[in-house]
């Protein structure tokens, strides 16, 4: 890495090819969640926030899952979510991935043309 900056490619193979484990269920789960949710509530500007969800296999009550609790924070605009919210999770040690879109407000895509099993999104 040239400066310590990763590049995008680097960021997922780094995170793609950490190991997986799975743990049993933590009751401590959910109020994990309901703690960061209130620190992003906190930080990040609520005219662009819309929601902020626990999402994935940890907020499924009673089911084992790789520990880490997944967040889904719903925008009201995408690109003064790249302008506004991103650098401020970058600077906070977040792992941020911008998900790819057809044109700038459009759902996540996924190129025909990728390989499913190398589990690296494109646009």
């Amino acid at each position: 890495m040239q400066g310590g900056m990763e590049t995008l490619k680097q960021r997922i193979a780094r995170v793609v090819g950490d190991e997986i484990t799975i743990s049993p269920y933590d009751p401590r789960w959910p109020e994990s969640f309901r703690q960061e949710r209130e620190y992003l509530q906190s930080c990040l500007p609520s005219d662009l926030v819309r929601r902020i969800e626990h999402f994935g296999s940890t907020a499924v009550p009673g089911l084992a899952a790789k520990p880490v609790v997944d967040i889904l924070v719903e925008v009201t605009d995408l690109q003064a979510t790249k302008e506004r919210i991103a650098p401020v999770l970058v600077s906070q040690s977040y792992e941020y991935f911008w998900r790819p879109t057809y044109g700038e407000d459009g759902p996540p895509s996924r190129n025909p043309s990728d390989d499913p099993s190398d589990g690296i999104v494109t646009d």
